[in-house]
C-alpha cells in the first residue's frame, strides 16, 4: 500500500455516520464518510472514498455540496 498527503477544496457527498469499534475492545468510534474526487494536474479524476473522525456520538454528517478545504493523508492500495 502507498501513502501520499493531499490539500485543497474537496466537494463532499452522501455522507454517512459509521459506528466502528477498536479490535478486542467494546469502545466506539463514529466516523463521517463521504464521497468526492481526487484530479491530478495531468486532468485525471479519481473517484475517491473519505473518512473523517467524528469526536461525538451525535455528530450529523454535512449535507451534499459542502465544499471544504482539507489535508488528508491518502492511501492507495
Amino acid at each position: 500500500m502507498s501513502t501520499t498527503a493531499v490539500f485543497g477544496f474537496f466537494a463532499l457527498a452522501n455522507g454517512d455516520r459509521v459506528k466502528t469499534f477498536r479490535a478486542g475492545s467494546s469502545t466506539a468510534m463514529y466516523h463521517c464518510v463521504y464521497e468526492t474526487t481526487i484530479q491530478c494536474t495531468s486532468s485525471v479524476v479519481f473517484p475517491t472514498m473519505l473518512r473523517m473522525y467524528s469526536p461525538s456520538f451525535n455528530d450529523v454528517a454535512l449535507p451534499d455540496n459542502t465544499v471544504a478545504f482539507m489535508s488528508a493523508k491518502v492511501c492507495i492500495p
